[in-house]
């Protein structure tokens, strides 16, 4: 049995060996050890331990028997995402970083394919400031620079547990290396040590799924219900073709203050009746704002695009959508930040037709010169007499063998 073999059984017989302890009473060592695993068997394989890869692996200990073939099988698997990686197209890591965002892909990903360890403050820039604030990619991109060359991870997680912050040395240091979002990381940390008795929603990645984005639009609000200590909730709908069809949409306070902003006077009218009702201590909970009928008229979210997902929960083992027409809101976008993400989109898509073009031209080429064609006359005919052309045509088709 050859090395890696061994490697994926030693690794399995400590990933079951930790699974099957209590949470918390599993030992460090354990977990460690599985950790090393999966770093050496993904390096084998010139693979970043990132969380597209590293789920393969989960998928493999997630079976009740090993055998030969499991061990085949996966093993396989492990060549062809090597494979499919390693013959991408090289990016920079600004590229990377920005390919991140617009993917919505897991700041677990994108950390180790960039070279940095998964720590809180890399997921904070990427998960929070990146891809929720809209911060830019070269600022983030700056930022982990600058932690990772003066070794800062120790020290922020230090520094945020520290209650006045702002007057300890290590903040000084901190500020001295230049890092600019000291301040939104602490502040960011106790927002959520806040709320998280009850309210915090934990994000896809923390649960570990990968869920299906949409985009909608044009909703018409008619209920809002809320309290202070869990998040709010719309009831509405949209329309679905000819016909309307209800939807509930869950979200935080900040994006329903933003939404709320967006939306004209209506808006402002309705977020003071919130803040009103919040302020008294008498009102019934949760409290409803029966929009029409306070109003005269539902609440249109027409002004911006709504990107939201359908939770997931675990049915068997496997993270399966729920059924019911609920949404989290995943991010809101304004109609320019729209109409521009959907230009590039349609932009890639054009490329991506090109390039598949030009890949069928090297098949055809392959065609003419089997029916005895000069070499020559096959280029011309399959549109392939510019060397470079022909170079990129051969190597594209290549990608798919």
């Amino acid at each position: 049995m050859d090395q890696l073999k061994l490697k994926l059984q030693e690794y399995y017989q400590h990933y079951q060996k930790q699974e099957k302890k209590p949470r918390k009473t599993a030992k460090g060592g354990d977990v460690d050890t599985v950790q090393v695993l999966e770093t050496d068997i993904l390096t084998q394989f010139g693979l970043p331990v990132s969380k597209r890869f590293v789920q393969i692996l989960h998928d493999f200990v997630n079976h009740s028997v090993v055998n030969d073939q499991l061990l085949d099988y996966v093993s396989k698997k492990l060549r062809t995402a090597a494979r499919k990686y390693l013959l991408a197209p090289v990016m920079t890591d600004l590229e990377l970083l920005t390919q991140g965002r617009d993917q919505k892909r897991s700041p677990f990903d994108v950390l180790p394919e960039l070279g940095y360890p998964s720590h809180e403050y890399a997921v904070f820039l990427i998960g929070e400031l990146l891809y929720r604030r809209n911060v830019s990619a070269q600022e983030v991109m700056d930022e982990l620079k600058r932690v990772q060359k003066h070794n800062s991870w120790d020290d922020l997680l230090v520094l945020s547990k520290i209650n006045n912050y702002s007057t300890h040395e290590l903040y000084t240091k901190l500020k001295k290396y230049q890092l600019s979002f000291v301040d939104d990381f602490v502040t960011h940390l106790r927002r959520q040590e806040v709320a998280k008795p009850q309210n915090r929603r934990l994000t896809p990645a923390e649960e570990g799924y990968k869920p299906n984005y949409k985009t909608i639009s044009k909703v018409q609000v008619e209920d809002i219900v809320f309290d202070d200590k869990t998040m709010p909730t719309l009831f509405g709908k949209i329309k679905s073709g000819t016909r309307y069809t209800r939807i509930t949409i869950g979200l935080e306070f900040t994006e329903l203050n933003q939404l709320l902003m967006s939306s004209g006077e209506l808006g402002v009218e309705i977020s003071s009746a919130i803040k009103k009702r919040m302020a008294n201590p008498a009102a019934e909970k949760p409290m409803v704002i029966d929009i029409k009928a306070e109003f005269g008229e539902p609440l249109k979210l027409d002004n911006c695009y709504l990107e939201v997902y359908k939770p997931q929960h675990k049915e068997d083992g496997k993270w399966t959508e729920d059924k019911d027409a609920f949404y989290f809101v995943d991010r809101i976008l304004s109609k320019k930040e729209f109409d521009k993400k959907s230009k590039e989109a349609e932009v890639k898509n054009k490329i991506e037709e090109c390039l598949e073009l030009i890949g069928g031209s090297y098949v055809y080429y392959q065609r003419l010169r089997r029916l005895g064609i000069t070499e020559e006359e096959a280029q011309v005919r399959a549109g392939l007499q510019d060397e470079l052309l022909f170079k990129l045509s051969f190597y594209l088709n290549k990608l798919k063998d």
